[in-house]
């Protein structure tokens, strides 16, 4: 593994474990048997490193969500596909979520990428909704609806307040963003 990928990795863990304010560069280099040097290489500050951890853990889910519902056959498939595959995800990656969870750096939500996924998830939203399968709604309150129950479940999880992993409530709430967004 790269000496820039085990940073991150080992930065993701203490971001995760600590805080963005708690977390040290020298615990994070050492966990991930860098030099100062290396480390000041791949990452010019705490600041830096903690917008590149963010945005990776961010990649990462929004690629895997994406994928659960780009190749769904109907709406009903994607909505309760794509509550499904968050909650396996924040499950598998419990470091990465509690990092999404987190305090959002600059930048992160204006980039590129970041725009590109939320426009393919409207487009493939408004195309089941123009069918007339779900219900024609503004994208914040489409979020809070198709994954806001899932999303919370998952804060709950990761503080700890809550011992059930997601995957173990998947169905129910995958059937409940749908009951809420489909179009009777």
């Amino acid at each position: 593994m790269k000496i820039r990928d085990r940073l991150l990795l080992a930065a993701e863990r203490q971001f995760a474990e600590h805080g963005a304010l708690d977390a040290t560069l020298s615990r994070i280099r050492a966990d991930a048997g860098a030099s100062v040097g290396a480390l000041y290489h791949h990452f010019p500050d705490k600041a830096d490193l903690y917008r590149q951890v963010w945005a990776h853990a961010l990649a990462d889910y929004q690629r895997t969500f994406w994928a659960s519902i780009a190749d769904s056959t109907d709406a009903e498939s994607g909505v309760t596909t794509g509550v499904t595959e968050h909650l396996r995800w924040v499950t598998d990656n419990q470091y990465r979520a509690t990092i999404l969870m987190s305090p959002r750096p600059p930048g992160v939500r204006d980039s590129d990428s970041n725009r590109e996924f939320l426009t393919s998830v409207a487009r493939w939203w408004r195309t089941h909704a123009r069918y007339g399968t779900v219900r024609d709604l503004e994208f914040d309150l489409l979020y809070a609806l198709w994954l806001g129950p899932a999303q919370e479940y998952s804060r709950q999880w990761v503080s700890g307040s809550i011992r059930t992993a997601p995957t173990d409530v998947a169905a129910e709430l995958a059937a409940a963003a749908w009951k809420s967004l489909r179009n009777n």
